[in-house]
Order: structure tokens, then C-alpha cells, then sequence
């Protein structure tokens, strides 16, 4: 099984919720705490973040970029959210409908991944995997933008494109072998780096 599918079989309740929007959104984890209903845009099925939680005044500040991004949502996190949907308040919160807070996360994360067989890893590690599979298929400008980097080199630092990909840009050059090139196939078909993966090159 994938390491992403496995780690989010591993968990439930808004866990579960969390690890798939970081994965399908590279959202951080500040963005994800201090994510509202009011953000979500049903009909664009989009969601713009506006602030992020600071872990340490549990205050709502600006997103690290101090600019408001739009992230289209996958149809997972589209239906998981539409199944709860809410016309205001957080999106992730506690029994007492109060946001979650960083250090309980990062713990939650670690039992999950020790508990599916996978090295300890925290919520950053998931904003690198979204970059990693997003570079695969897209230009780095676009990945810029859905990460929120006000500098494209920031961007670079996060985009760890699989051999795979790198073998096809050459194989492209060339017409014996650009007919075998992968450009343009699907996300599946392509070797993408595992989570593990991302630790070691993070």
C-alpha cells in the first residue's frame, strides 16, 4: 500500500481529516488549526487561507506569506468536508468545538505513523509530500502559488522531483525515445517519492 493511503487508513476521527487535506492541499498545520467554514467556497470548491494559528498566542495571524492563497480542493476532501459542513466556526476542532492545538497534533501524527509501521514523522513532512507529488505534474510556478512561497527558490527546496520524471525530460529530447517519454500520463503511472523518501531529502 502507499505510504500516504497507509498512513491515513491508520487514522480516524479528525485526524483521519486533517492528514488527507494536509496531503491533497500542502497546507501547514497553523493554516489547518486555524481553518474556518467561512474559507471553504462550495461552489468553486475551492479554500482560501486566510489565517494561521500561532502555536504559542493562539491567536489567528496572517498566512507566512501575509497574502490570502486559493487551493483547489481534490473531490476526497471535498465530500469528507460537505458530509459536516458548517456555516461558521473552525473546521478541525476538539470535543468542545475549540481548534486543536499544535503540540496534541504532532504527537496524534507520530502514534499514527508508529502505529501503521512508519518512522516518526510531523505535519511538515506531509506539506513535502504534496509538493513532491505536485511537481510531478505541474510547473513550478503553479506549485509556488498552492504553497504560498513569495520566492520561487523556497518553492525549489520543496519540489523533489522523482528520477522518473527526470529520465522523461531527457527521454523527451530525443526522438528515438521521446515516444516513450511519460509526460502526460497519469499521476499513478509515475514513480513518486514515498514518505519515507521525503524525510531523507527534506
Amino acid at each position: 500500500m502507499d505510504e500516504c493511503a497507509l498512513l491515513h487508513s491508520g487514522a480516524d476521527g479528525v485526524i483521519r481529516e486533517m492528514i488527507l487535506t494536509a496531503l491533497r492541499t500542502g497546507m501547514r498545520l497553523g493554516e489547518l488549526i486555524g481553518l474556518q467554514w467561512s474559507s471553504i467556497n462550495w461552489q468553486n470548491q475551492t479554500i482560501t487561507v486566510r489565517h494561521s494559528m500561532c502555536y504559542y498566542s493562539k491567536d489567528l495571524i496572517s498566512p507566512k506569506s501575509n497574502r490570502a492563497r486559493n487551493i483547489p480542493m481534490d473531490v476526497d476532501v471535498y465530500e469528507m468536508l460537505l458530509r459536516r459542513k458548517k456555516d461558521t466556526g473552525f473546521v478541525f476542532t476538539d470535543a468542545t468545538n475549540k481548534p486543536l492545538g499544535g503540540r496534541r497534533l504532532l504527537n496524534d501524527l507520530k502514534k499514527v505513523a508508529q502505529k501503521v509501521g512508519l518512522r516518526p514523522i510531523g505535519w511538515h513532512t506531509l506539506r513535502h509530500t504534496f509538493a513532491s507529488h505536485v511537481a510531478t505534474v505541474a510547473p513550478l510556478h503553479a506549485l509556488q502559488s498552492l504553497l504560498g512561497h513569495s520566492s520561487i527558490s523556497t518553492t525549489m527546496r520543496y519540489a523533489h522531483v522523482a528520477p522518473s520524471t527526470l529520465r522523461s525530460a531527457i527521454d523527451a529530447l530525443n526522438p528515438k525515445t521521446a515516444i516513450n517519454a511519460t509526460f502526460g500520463q497519469p499521476v499513478g503511472n509515475q514513480s513518486i517519492p514515498t514518505i519515507r523518501q521525503q524525510r531523507k531529502n527534506a
